[in-house]
């Protein structure tokens, strides 16, 4: 009986602490937030366009996700987001085809990483000039926006909101990494513990 508790108890420990340090090794990118509330949309054809500040909240900056509109695949053209500096100066460029996004799609704009990112402003134009009213792309935007979100745009004209979108980075430390996770669950285990002893 002794020795059924010993290899439970070992088990347990294994699953709660080796399993969640060998899935972190196969994390690629970690998002820096949460992708806010889609709450209107925007078009984007022709001449059209999005633009959009923010501040990077983490190093390594290698990916935008946003979710974009385009029913039952209409829009089968390209949509293109280009990625600026503080100082105007286009860093990075990311496109994609409509035939990879769905109706409401979360979708990721690739692009290699910026490794000095951490802190530092950017700001990204989207547009699709082969797209036509008929067959247009639409972006979703808030009011209710975080602190790292900066300015939005619509054909140059500032707008009241955001674009509803969320930045990704890769891991500076894979050690770092699996540290900040088990930091996290032991805070959490000790809080919701504490809450119980209430």
């Amino acid at each position: 009986m002794k020795k059924l508790i010993w290899f439970t108890s070992i088990f347990i420990l294994v699953l709660i602490f080796i399993v969640p340090a060998i899935m972190v090794l196969g994390i690629k990118i970690i998002p820096s937030d949460v992708q806010p509330p889609l709450q209107y949309t925007q078009d984007v054809y022709q001449d059209l366009y999005i633009s959009q500040e923010f501040t990077s909240l983490l190093p390594n900056l290698t990916d935008i996700g946003m979710s974009i509109k385009n029913p039952n695949l209409k829009d089968q053209n390209d949509i293109t987001l280009s990625l600026y500096d503080q100082n105007g100066q286009l860093v990075r460029t990311s496109k994609l085809n409509g035939l990879n996004i769905g109706d409401g799609a979360f979708v990721k704009f690739q692009f290699s990483p910026i490794i000095d990112s951490l802190n530092q402003r950017y700001s990204f134009t989207i547009m699709s000039p082969s797209s036509y009213p008929e067959d247009l792309f639409e972006l979703f935007y808030t009011d209710d926006k975080p602190s790292w979100i900066g300015q939005m745009q619509f054909n140059g004209k500032n707008v009241v909101g955001g674009l509803s979108f969320v930045t990704f980075h890769q891991p500076v430390s894979k050690i770092g990494l699996i540290k900040s996770i088990y930091s996290d669950f032991i805070s959490r285990f000790l809080h919701l513990h504490s809450q119980k002893s209430i």
